[in-house]
């Protein structure tokens, strides 16, 4: 799959995938108003980078810089439900994790 993190604030977030680990295939920078502020609907800008020389290779954590969509090539193989999340402390403490789930659904595992 093609995963795209969206990053429409003004902070780096170093966004970290349970289970998997993946390949960065690149950015693109999303477009900014006059005051450098993500314009909504968000719109891509058509600039769009390799990633950098030390992201190259498998990863479990990827920083998503501000104001761009950083896309991720991954495999998913493991059935389960697992989390995605920022790795700044605060966000991780106040459980700003999001779920995704690989197969179908599994007894026990919330709807």
């Amino acid at each position: 799959e093609i995963w795209e993190i969206y990053n429409a604030t003004a902070d780096a977030h170093p966004m970290h995938i349970h289970e998997i680990t993946f390949e960065v295939v690149n950015r693109e920078g999303l477009v900014l108003d006059d005051d450098d502020e993500v314009v909504e609907p968000i719109q891509l800008d058509g600039e769009i980078t390799p990633p950098a020389p030390w992201e190259t290779g498998v990863k479990d954590t990827v920083i998503a810089y501000p104001g761009q969509v950083t896309r991720l090539k991954a495999r998913f193989t493991t059935p389960g439900q697992y989390v995605w999340h920022c790795h700044i402390v605060e966000h991780e403490d106040n459980e700003m994790m999001r779920p995704y789930r690989i197969g179908p659904v599994q007894p026990g595992q919330p709807a």
